[in-house]
């Protein structure tokens, strides 16, 4: 039976697109990505700045600290550890010696997180596109599961009732012509699944290799959190 045949053919099909969409949805990604900004270097400044100076330099790192990707925040946390490693005053033992630390490894410490926002933002970019995607491809999964029952519905109709077998035949010959159209534009949206993937293994192998950067940068920041926050 021709009907029946093409019925096959379609749920043949679409079960390898269900076991894409498993696949898909059991798959997890994880990591954070990372990169280098721009070089950062420090003025010295001729005295040591005055009591209200290092309060204002300490709210200062504080709120750079509470938001690394504020506007104008690498600057702003340059100038205030800068004040604080000339303060004479104001300062802790401890809290002298991280900013100290974090100073002289300004650059390094601050260029993996301030890049992070960029690298991330483009997996999370990759990854919309991808699970936008993904969800077309669903939607025709229940559609094609939706089409199965609807045959199977059509084929007791035409059983039931011979006499209107014509009327039956015609309306199966619409939807398998539906049908058709839905199974080419899933086929398209498939190799657009499969080349996303690929972009999003891309940027989550950036994602990993940034992980390991920046954790070498945990200790540090860690401390002057510690010592402000």
């Amino acid at each position: 039976m021709l009907h029946r045949s093409e019925a096959c053919r379609f749920d043949s099909f679409f079960s390898e697109l269900e076991e894409l969409i498993v696949i898909a949805e059991t798959s997890t990604s994880k990591g954070l990505c990372s990169g280098k900004g721009d070089n950062q270097t420090f003025d010295l400044i001729p005295r040591s700045p005055s009591l209200e100076e290092v309060e204002e330099a300490k709210l200062t790192l504080k709120e750079c600290l509470s938001d690394l990707f504020k506007l104008n925040m690498k600057d702003r946390l340059a100038s205030a550890l800068q004040t604080l490693s000339r303060a004479e005053t104001g300062l802790s033992p401890d809290q002298q010696k991280s900013v100290r630390v974090f100073r002289e490894n300004f650059d390094e410490f601050i260029s993996d997180f301030l890049s992070f926002e960029q690298d991330n933002s483009e997996y999370e970019l990759q990854k919309l596109a991808r699970d936008q995607i993904l969800s077309s491809i669903k939607k025709s999964h229940d559609t094609h599961l939706s089409n199965k029952r609807l045959l199977e519905s059509l084929d007791k109709e035409e059983e039931d009732m011979r006499e209107r077998l014509e009327e039956v035949k015609l309306r199966k010959e619409k939807l398998m012509s539906d049908w058709e159209r839905l199974m080419s534009g899933s086929e398209g949206m498939k190799s657009q699944y499969e080349a996303q993937e690929k972009r999003l293994a891309v940027a989550e192998e950036k994602k990993r290799i940034a992980e390991e950067r920046m954790s070498l940068s945990t200790v540090p920041w860690s401390s002057l959190k510690a010592q402000f926050l």
